[in-house]
């Protein structure tokens, strides 16, 4: 949990979700009160961003959930963004979910579909949620439902109205904080400096890049348009495959003091 977590505490929310987890005993109560499993260690893909710490997973396709950390400039992850990782989505692996854990929990508790689906319209989500529900195989019992009550009054989450219009909001409020768009849609909230000018590096999935020049970019451009990199890079490339452009990436992340993202890469190889 030490290299997940970094030098941040675990927020008192997830703390909560964690007292909860040692009253259920049983992970598959946890599941049923709360449509993911709590993973606070050792759950990482080869496309789980570094600037990511990750909570839970929902047990099927190796879709996880994590606070968003901006490259460590988010140090109160009660107050983090919430991403959903989807690994198999090669177009576009990361989402913005939430503006922070309770509003993520709050969703999550009936429309946890919003997270790792994509929908034209409110409209198309709300026809298509009814569907699955009449072609659900399973029903929740008598003694599932107790327990999905027993959570939700444990933890005291706010109600939001209206969450796939709550979802959309959360990604137009993050795109316009964004200072620079990366090839994964997360983009980067660092700011250019006053004077200061990115100058895109390019980076593509079947090109292998100059890693000379890559390192000068790297010791030389803007920090926001590093970070953009780092991001592009990660998208684009396992590194675990590419030993040479993952030491490069590590050491340049440990020359800007992104410790803890160097070691969770560190780890992931």
């Amino acid at each position: 949990m030490h290299t997940n977590f970094g030098k941040c505490n675990i927020p008192p929310t997830l703390q909560k979700l964690i007292d909860l987890q040692n009253v259920l005993v049983d992970p598959e109560q946890m599941y049923l009160g709360l449509n993911f499993y709590l993973s606070l260690e050792d759950f990482r893909y080869f496309n789980t961003p570094s600037d990511v710490i990750v909570f839970g997973n929902i047990g099927v396709d190796g879709i996880h959930y994590g606070f968003l950390t901006d490259y460590g400039s988010v140090t109160d992850l009660e107050l983090a963004p919430i991403v959903c990782v989807c690994p198999m989505d090669f177009d576009r692996p990361t989402r913005i979910v939430a503006k922070n854990l309770r509003e993520f929990l709050s969703v999550n508790m009936t429309d946890s579909e919003l997270f790792y689906n994509q929908f034209d319209s409110e409209e198309n989500y709300l026809a298509v949620r009814e569907r699955w529900g009449e072609e659900a195989a399973y029903q929740p019992s008598a003694n599932d439902k107790l327990v999905r009550e027993r959570v939700i009054k444990f933890l005291q989450i706010p109600i939001i109205d209206k969450p796939y219009v709550y979802v959309q909001r959360v990604e137009l409020d993050r795109q316009r904080n964004v200072s620079i768009q990366t090839q994964d849609g997360l983009g980067v909230t660092t700011p250019l400096l006053q004077g200061e000018k990115h100058i895109l590096f390019p980076i593509q999935k079947h090109t292998d890049p100059d890693l000379e020049l890559l390192q000068e970019y790297l010791y030389s451009t803007p920090v926001a348009s590093r970070l953009a990199l780092f991001r592009d890079i990660q998208f684009n490339y396992v590194l675990q495959d590419h030993q040479e452009l993952n030491e490069i990436v590590i050491e340049a992340m440990i020359n800007m003091e992104l410790i803890d993202e160097a070691k969770r890469l560190s780890e992931d190889v």
